[in-house]
């Protein structure tokens, strides 16, 4: 799970830098229209300088910084949602991973459980067996008392007939 876990960082992590290089890549764009315009402008100005009004450039330069800066604040917005959406995506994946690893659990739960039951259906048989060979051995005995009470009869009435003979009875 750790392996996973790590795989899922260095996914999050290849997003985030994806997302950077992205973002990047928007803010060279808006810096270089930026400069674009700078150039625009300082060309428009030397070429009408003359006839300019120079306050009204400086309002289409402030106009047009305005502007860039909007563009910044969108792709700055933009880059923060696609953050959003990839700590979204490895949350989803960790959530995924970690639902994997609490179901290959409960399949471990699962099979000690059925080790629990075959022991329990092992040792049942075992005590039937031990049951069984018990009432054999009180059967036996049973049998063995049997014969044995036959015999002290027999000795006991040999003894009565010897005892009636020694003394006339």
């Amino acid at each position: 799970m750790s392996e996973q876990n790590s795989s899922l960082g260095d996914q999050a992590s290849q997003k985030v830098d994806e997302l950077k290089a992205v973002a990047t890549e928007q803010i060279d764009a808006a810096s270089a229209k930026l400069n674009e315009l700078k150039e625009q402008a300082s060309d428009k100005i030397a070429e009408l300088s003359a006839s300019v009004d120079v306050d009204g450039i400086k309002a289409q330069a402030t106009e047009k910084l305005a502007d860039l800066q909007a563009s910044a604040t969108e792709v700055a917005a933009q880059a923060s949602a696609k953050l959003d959406e990839v700590a979204g995506e490895a949350s989803a994946k960790f959530d995924a991973l970690k639902a994997t690893a609490g179901e290959q659990l409960a399949g471990g739960a699962e099979k000690l459980n059925e080790l629990k039951a075959e022991a329990a259906e092992e040792l049942n048989e075992l005590k039937a067996e031990a049951a069984e060979q018990l009432e054999a051995a009180s059967q036996k005995f049973d049998e063995l008392k049997g014969e044995a009470a036959e015999q002290v009869a027999a000795v006991t009435e040999k003894a009565k007939g010897f005892w009636g003979r020694l003394f006339g009875k």
